[in-house]
């Protein structure tokens, strides 16, 4: 009714209103919602602000909807913000998720990236060398796009020998062409 009226402000007050009844609601519910909001701040930009706070107020319910929210508004550091705090690991997302920030934002994924390759290094395993390679490949591309190439090669040069005593991480580099 409210929205098809295009009465915003008052369709921005009742959807902030109604977010702590919401907060249990799964992702089906919680589409509609976000779909209003997104109109609201369409037409009415002052309204965002709201809009933000009634998303996390519904954490951890909201999550799918606030994340997508985030990239949908190009809002990159806080998008990673959250995937830090929640302790999301990289490999976990599809590349598809990553893709924006690499494109707008590829610096916010560096610490990302090296938070989970220190971690995955410390399960002292050959499943975890390999996905520290994997992400490590990353890293790389990220450097080269950034033009940070001798920064990559010091870190890379410092991760090998830092690590030198692991001769299963030493091997997983190697074959992955990290090191020689």
């Amino acid at each position: 009714m409210l929205y098809d009226a295009n009465q915003w402000n008052r369709l921005a007050r009742w959807l902030s209103e109604i977010s702590p009844l919401l907060g249990n609601q799964r992702n089906a519910a919680l589409a509609g919602y976000q779909h209003y909001w997104n109109e609201v701040v369409n037409h009415l930009p002052e309204a965002a602000d709201m809009m933000w706070d009634s998303l996390v107020t519904m954490l951890p319910s909201s999550k799918d909807i606030y994340q997508e929210a985030l990239i949908d508004h190009g809002k990159w550091r806080e998008w990673m913000d959250y995937q830090l705090s929640t302790g999301v690991e990289p490999l976990e997302l599809r590349v598809s998720e990553l893709a924006p920030i690499e494109k707008h934002a590829p610096e916010l994924l560096l610490p990302f990236y090296h938070q989970a390759v220190e971690r995955y290094i410390l399960h002292k395993n050959r499943a975890g060398y390999k996905a520290a390679v994997k992400l490590l490949k990353r890293l790389a591309k990220l450097y080269k796009k950034l033009k940070q190439q001798e920064r990559w090669e010091g870190f890379i040069l410092s991760l090998s020998v830092r690590n030198s005593r692991l001769r299963a991480l030493q091997e997983e580099l190697r074959r992955g062409k990290l090191i020689t």
